[in-house]
């Protein structure tokens, strides 16, 4: 059985996937999310536009923040992994 192994082929490392589509659905669908409760409290409570804007507002706002946050942790990261590469420490 191990010659049987030796003769597959290795596979190919897979490539990683860009996050940037998922990033921008999910930044719209959660601007989205809040858009249609403000609608539905501003239906309901008949104070068009005011919830609609407010959480727009919020769901905007609160989508960057955490693009900042794993954005600047994503960096960390990659000058964590630059400066071991750059001592030659093995991983």
């Amino acid at each position: 059985m191990d010659f049987a192994v030796r003769l597959l082929p290795k596979p190919k490392p897979m490539a990683p996937i860009d996050s940037s589509i998922s990033n921008g659905a999910e930044l719209a669908g959660g601007v989205l999310v809040f858009f249609l409760i403000g609608f539905g409290l501003d239906m309901w409570l008949d104070t068009t536009p005011w919830f609609m804007i407010g959480l727009v507002l919020f769901g905007i706002t609160g989508q960057f923040v955490k693009m900042y946050y794993t954005y600047s942790a994503r960096m960390e990261t990659l000058e964590r992994e630059r400066a071991k590469s750059a001592r030659g420490v093995a991983e």
